[in-house]
């Protein structure tokens, strides 16, 4: 349930997933009344024709604005308006022929859907809507074909889905966004007053309250997804919540690493308690007395008699709880970049289009479907349907998503098996459960594909067994659809012209250890676009990466197995910034100390040499005497200047945490 929460937070995707739920049953319902004037239809098709109009419409819009999604299924409903045109006409001119026509155009289509993809996010949306639903113009030729009620049907549908999911209330994802971060700030300050008063030194404890953080900054992410598009709204961002819990970390580390007579002294110390209880106030309240950070760090005094170490670790804290103050009070524009647009590409039209993953998509699906004629499947456009679903643009995505459908097919396979005595004296509850399961549906389908399709296997089952009768013994034939269709996707993502990612991450990883070593040669804050590039460009390793462990184990694809290489590449980007912030206030106080200069020239030195050397394939570098010099340049004057020493400490932490990152990254490449 918590992951479940996590996946939705604010019921964002549960509410769409009801809307869905009322669309299905109110267009299944009131299409059904319209039979006795349909001249001979049957009730049922039309029902089935409204309901799957209604939701594709809602299945391809993506969470938005009230503004934003009415275009989007204005659009889709139109398009899909034309297809069912396209149908009916076809029908009348192809007469006895129709289902053969109408099984070729279907490869047309889904061909023409997969490259559609080139042109941005609505037309690859746009894509996967046509290519199946082209399926249920098939499903209503023949015998009893609906001719002009297909388009009427496909109006009826779109409309009442228009109606339902722009005219019924649904919460705000702004407001939502608002509650987690809420959540957040507070589990953040709480971790920061056990952290900083030293109760965090039992392990158990310490990972139950990171859980609660990971939990929270995953809702923060979902929320800011969902957010309005090109909204106005400003607040917590993904990236300085990161650094949050890193500064956290930071001021746990330090505590425990003090001597236990200077922990003591520190946390019964009173300024040190009204410092932390204005950072807290500061990490719940964002909009709370801003200015200058009101930090008395005279408690770092109270090291002198006690270890040597004491001093470095006090100032670690000092320089911890400022970085959490600045973080706090900054703020970021959420979801600038309205991604439901059309990209806008150059090049003309005919160049524009995924010709690659057409031509893979079309000789797919003509095998696909081929192989269910030829072993005369009761259904064989179930294995087209699963070719659709599984191919995707690249090969470790390919696999990822045949794992998922394989494994969830079969799971929800047997689930069927195992309920379908239990369920069979009551067709009310089967009816019921199939409804009560289309919102869970929509909220895992874009984030747990595996256990979505597991419950679409069990409803599609279950449900042709309440509607049309299907033998229990029928089950089998659907995993044995799935089971070819996702092989022939899978082959047509293989052998034809495949996408493989191996070589994209070298030239991804080699872009992002170029784009660390450009950006520390400016100096500005974090929340600064280099910053925002930056992260971005490390979004893009992780997620290459990802699809190249794919590739080479489909099974991590299911399990959601990480590298190590995940957590260095986020780390590497926040510590060059954490790096380059303190060197930037070490600099402007580098008047007063003349040497500052110059180690600060070789620490950048060291940094980027490392950066060359891992690109290079080289070992780890050593600069001898480094440390000494940094040890022996401190003036002593500037031991009394509290302010300099925190961001000089700083600094130097920092730059050892991206020597190890680079050293870890070069590990994790190798």
């Amino acid at each position: 349930m918590n992951r479940f929460v996590r996946y939705d937070p604010g019921a964002l995707r549960l509410v769409r997933g009801a809307h869905l739920m009322i669309t299905v049953v109110t267009a299944g319902l009131l299409a059904n009344q319209l039979g006795p004037f349909a001249n001979g239809v049957p009730g049922f098709t039309l029902s089935v024709l409204a309901a799957a109009a209604g939701a594709h419409c809602l299945l391809f819009t993506p969470i938005s604005t009230r503004r934003q999604e009415a275009s989007n299924l204005f659009w889709l409903g139109l398009i899909m308006t034309g297809l069912a045109v396209v149908g009916m006409v076809s029908e009348l001119i192809a007469g006895e022929n129709t289902q053969v026509v109408l099984q070729a155009m279907w490869i047309g289509f889904i061909a023409i859907g997969f490259g559609l993809e080139g042109f941005g996010p609505f037309w690859f949306r746009t894509g996967r809507m046509v290519s199946i639903y082209w399926l249920f113009v098939i499903m209503s030729s023949g015998s009893g074909s609906p001719g002009f009620w297909l388009p009427a049907m496909t109006v009826f549908g779109a409309v009442l889905a228009f109606v339902i999911r722009i005219g019924f209330w649904r919460p705000s994802p702004e407001k939502t966004y608002r509650r987690v971060e809420r959540a957040n700030r507070q589990a953040m300050a709480d971790y920061l007053k056990l952290a900083a008063n030293g109760q965090l030194s039992i392990d158990r404890r310490r990972r139950l309250n990171l859980s609660d953080i990971a939990s929270l900054r995953s809702e923060l992410e979902t929320s800011i997804d969902l957010a309005e598009p090109g909204s106005a709204i400003r607040g917590l961002s993904l990236e300085s919540a990161a650094m949050m819990q890193l500064a956290l970390e930071v001021v746990r580390d330090a505590t425990a690493a003090l001597s236990p007579e200077c922990r003591a002294e520190l946390i019964t110390n009173a300024t040190y308690q009204q410092v932390l209880g204005q950072v807290q106030e500061k990490v719940v309240r964002s909009d709370s007395p801003s200015g200058e950070t009101p930090f008395d760090v005279a408690w770092a005094e109270l090291a002198v008699g006690f270890q040597k170490g004491d001093k470095f670790q006090l100032l670690r804290i000092a320089q911890a709880f400022e970085r959490i103050w600045k973080l706090a009070e900054g703020t970021a524009q959420l979801r600038a970049d309205d991604d439901t647009r059309l990209e806008v590409k150059s090049g003309n039209w005919w160049q524009l289009i995924s010709w690659r993953l057409a031509v893979q998509a079309g000789v797919a699906a003509s095998v696909g479907y081929g192989i269910g004629i030829y072993f005369n499947l009761s259904h064989a456009y179930w294995v087209t349907i699963t070719v659709i679903v599984v191919l995707c643009g690249s090969l470790g995505a390919t696999m990822k998503k045949t794992v998922q459908r394989t494994l969830g097919t079969a799971v929800g396979f047997v689930c069927a098996i195992l309920l379908e005595p239990v369920l069979a004296g009551y067709p009310e509850l089967r009816v019921a459960l199939i409804v009560l399961l289309l919102p869970p549906v929509i909220v895992l389908f874009e984030r747990n594909y595996g256990i979505a399709a597991g419950i679409i296997s069990f409803l599609v089952l279950i449900g042709l067994q309440t509607l049309t009768g299907l033998p229990t013994a029928e089950f089998w034939s659907r995993l044995y659809d799935t089971l070819i269709g996702a092989a022939v996707g899978l082959a047509a993502a293989w052998l034809l012209f495949p996408n493989r990612s191996g070589d994209s991450v070298e030239r991804l990883e080699a872009s992002y250890l170029n784009a660390c070593s450009e950006y520390l040669k400016t100096d500005s804050g974090p929340n600064d676009p280099d910053y925002t590039r930056l992260k971005a460009t490390a979004h893009q390793v992780l997620a290459t990466a990802r699809t190249y462990r794919t590739e080479r184990a489909p099974w991590s694809s299911f399990t959601r197995s990480s590298s190590k290489l995940d957590t260095l590449v986020v780390l590497l980007a926040d510590y060059i910034a954490l790096y380059r912030q303190a060197r930037a206030n070490v600099l402007a106080d580098s008047d007063k100390y003349a040497s500052v200069k110059t180690l600060v020239a070789t620490m950048d030195k060291r940094i980027h040499d490392e950066i060359g050397a891992v690109l290079d394939g080289k070992g780890k570098q050593a600069m001898p005497g480094l440390a000494e010099e940094w040890k022996a340049a401190m003036p002593a004057t500037a031991e009394d200047d509290d302010r300099f020493m925190t961001d000089w400490v700083a600094m130097l932490y920092h730059a050892r945490k991206v020597i190890r990152c680079l050293d870890g990254f070069r590990q994790e490449v190798a």
